[in-house]
């Protein structure tokens, strides 16, 4: 038994002895690995750190900078710096932030992270301007420069606000809406030409009031988020909409494009008159969540649009409502969505979730109208049977299997040949059988304010 535990103690020394070697070899490994501090080139995964429009007083988003080392050596930079020490831009490196880091190390064949973003101060101006400098890589015998790009633009913030009563907003600087305004009874805000309104996400714009807001073929008035890096600039549902609440009338809406919202226009207007609560004319409503127009016993009058590309219906009249469409351009190609609804529903009831259904009789007047899909049936008209639902046509394209439909010279399910749904283009290819397919009802321009022919195309667009 003491052989046997003597081996045992052997064995488990030698073992040891091996283990501590290991170890100490491994450490003067480490402690002898040669640190290059010069001569040497570091590889970045850009030559240019690129932000897109920056609202000032905003922090910006973060963007990464990838530094390698290629060598079988660690490598040591005397400085990271911007040159510019009153720069907007910080950076942060191993979890600090700052704008200057002596003595950074990187590993052989490793690589650093460098996080950048920016806060920029406003300078009082009404165009937008170049904010750029370099980032410095300081290597005691040389330098390697990074560039920093970005735009700036001063704004107008509106965050949580109830507008002062005949407010006008006009073009320069834009506005930025943080969280939601309101425009309240028995007032007014006039938007002006070339006027520009940036939503953050979740932000509403409610009109109990009235809103007039009129632009002109070369200078629109926009509605979109507030981010643009990336692909942000087409993403659906990063702002609310515009809601339109029960007493708000007399709304104007011309020349102007709501982007990337959860519902575009959100029409909850009942009265008893018949007189549109919203006109809207020459305007788009374009990728959104939801959808683009929502309209509840409300009363519409919407000529020369857009709407298209939408996670929902496109365009819905819900419990009711007086609805005049006129040379529209109604599609759902369902680009980033899974379509399951038809772009057009138009319905005398409205069933709450609390299961108390809403039910107002319905006028729809649809003329020259293009209502197109990926689906077989793109316009969906219920209780169209009843004597309550007032429907007067013609001269629409249409994609569907209601046979009904098949009158008053609509054409049913005939492809209208776009130029490119996929980038938006829903101007008319020439042999589209929409080109001098309409009816004449007076109204002498287009979409973008081109004049129209005799007889006209049906659409938005005219060819």
């Amino acid at each position: 038994m003491g052989l046997n535990y003597l081996v045992q103690f052997f064995r488990l020394n030698k073992v040891l002895a091996i283990i501590v070697l290991a170890g100490t070899s491994i450490s003067c490994s480490l402690n002898s690995e040669d640190v290059v501090e010069a001569s040497f080139n570091l590889r970045f995964s850009t030559d240019t750190v690129f932000f897109d429009t920056i609202f000032s007083e905003i922090p910006s988003v973060t963007k990464r900078l990838k530094v390698y080392n290629d060598l079988n050596s660690s490598v040591n930079i005397s400085s990271i710096h911007i040159d510019d020490p009153n720069t907007p831009y910080e950076l942060t490196i191993n979890g600090i932030e700052g704008t200057q880091f002596e003595d950074t190390r990187i590993l052989a064949n490793d690589s650093l992270l460098v996080l950048l973003k920016a806060n920029i101060i406003d300078r009082d101006s009404l165009d937008p301007y170049v904010i750029e400098n370099k980032l410095i890589f300081d290597k005691k015998d040389s330098e390697q420069e990074v560039f920093i790009f970005s735009w700036g633009q001063d704004a107008n913030f509106i965050k949580d606000s109830v507008l002062a009563c005949n407010t006008t907003w006009s073009k320069g600087k834009p506005y930025v809406v943080y969280n939601h305004m309101l425009v309240d009874s028995l007032c007014t805000l006039t938007i002006e030409p070339g006027t520009r309104i940036f939503s953050h996400i979740g932000s509403n714009i409610y009109i109990k009031g009235t809103i007039n807001a009129t632009g002109t073929p070369e200078e629109r008035i926009l509605f979109m988020n507030d981010r643009f890096d990336g692909n942000y600039s087409l993403y659906p549902g990063q702002w609310g909409g515009i809601i339109f609440l029960e007493g708000s009338k007399g709304n104007k809406v011309s020349y102007t494009d709501i982007l990337n919202s959860e519902i575009g226009i959100w029409l909850g207007t009942p009265d008893d008159d018949e007189e549109p609560d919203l006109v809207l004319e020459n305007s788009s409503i374009v990728n959104a969540s939801e959808a683009c127009l929502l309209g509840f016993t409300s009363d519409l009058e919407m000529t020369n649009c857009l709407l298209t590309n939408a996670g929902q219906m496109v365009f819905a009249g819900l419990a009711g409502g007086n609805y005049t469409l006129n040379h529209n351009t109604i599609t759902n190609y369902s680009y980033g969505f899974f379509k399951n609804q038809p772009t057009v529903y138009v319905s005398m009831e409205l069933e709450l979730n609390d299961g108390t259904i809403l039910q107002a009789p319905v006028k729809l007047n649809l003329y020259n109208n293009i209502i197109w899909g990926i689906s077989p049936d793109e316009i969906e008209l219920y209780d169209l049977n009843s004597k309550s639902f007032y429907l007067t046509m013609s001269n629409n394209l249409l994609r569907t299997t209601n046979e009904f439909l098949n009158q008053a010279n609509n054409i049913l399910n005939k492809d209208p040949l776009f130029i490119d749904p996929s980038v938006f283009d829903f101007q008319l290819d020439t042999l589209s059988p929409a080109v001098d397919a309409g009816l004449d009802i007076g109204i002498t321009i287009d979409f973008n304010g081109n004049p129209r022919s005799v007889p006209p195309d049906i659409g938005a667009f005219e060819r």
